[in-house]
């Protein structure tokens, strides 16, 4: 059995009957703690909420795998065996709110401490990965001749290494363990390091821009393993996928 790993758009449409469930005798959708997070805390349910419903709903229907853990904790969990994740259900934010709003009318939400507190977190998240998205188009913000020019004297496989220490950065400052480049089991993450790689270098060397949301899709790529598929209907992720040869992780609905 084959798993998908889904970024959140997936489940949206699939509510919407524009894509189908893939044949459940081959392949096990994969829901993430990040598509969770997303549905749970978007600006969409303040003006779109019947949808976030229905998505949630899609769900519920089709039982996927669900990850609970944060991206960074499920690289941990993989690499470290004896790694304990501690995760209550009953104290989840995200799911609390899922649960909420699965239940809540879906007109609209009602103007009470629920929806003030909603409005705060999906404000503070979207203001964060926008600065993330900010910082990034300040820091490649070339004009297109320099851009070309170091094109010529760049190195792919150093863009990969450094994209990599960047990882290996992430995890040791959680304090849980400390790696090393020269040891680390990269075959299992090369889904996120190619493609993470190729985005930063197409920030350097194109016109293209960093979007608010690229940081939440870059870091889902990270439960993607070898053997999975994954399902993004964003063509710049299957853009760099193809630029990164990693193709072969890709899901087409068509298949």
């Amino acid at each position: 059995m084959t798993r998908i790993i889904c970024d959140t758009m997936i489940w949206y449409e699939l509510s919407k009957n524009t894509i189908q469930v893939p044949d459940p005798k081959q392949y096990t959708l994969v829901c993430t703690k990040l598509s969770l997070m997303e549905l749970a805390f978007s600006p969409n349910n303040l003006i779109k909420l019947a949808e976030v419903q229905a998505a949630i709903r899609e769900i519920v229907k089709v039982k996927p795998q669900i990850i609970l853990h944060y991206p960074w904790d499920h690289a941990t969990s993989l690499i470290d065996k004896d790694f304990e994740f501690d995760f209550e259900i009953e104290e989840d934010l995200a799911i609390g709110y899922l649960n909420f709003l699965l239940n809540h009318p879906k007109e609209e939400l009602f103007p009470d401490s629920f929806k003030e507190n909603l409005e705060d977190i999906s404000s503070t998240r979207r203001k964060n990965f926008q600065e993330w998205a900010d910082f990034l188009n300040n820091l490649y913000g070339r004009n297109n001749e320099i851009k070309r020019t170091l094109k010529k004297y760049s190195d792919a496989n150093r863009h990969l290494l450094d994209f990599k220490k960047w990882f290996i950065h992430k995890l040791n400052e959680r304090e849980l363990g400390t790696y090393s480049v020269d040891t680390f089991p990269w075959e299992q993450f090369e889904f996120y390091t190619s493609i993470g790689a190729s985005y930063m270098r197409k920030m350097m060397f194109s016109r293209m821009k960093a979007d608010g949301n690229d940081e939440n899709d870059l870091r889902n790529m990270i439960y993607a393993q070898p053997g999975d598929k994954y399902w993004t209907l964003e063509k710049r992720w299957n853009n760099l996928a193809k630029e990164a040869n990693m193709t072969k992780y890709l899901y087409q609905h068509n298949e």
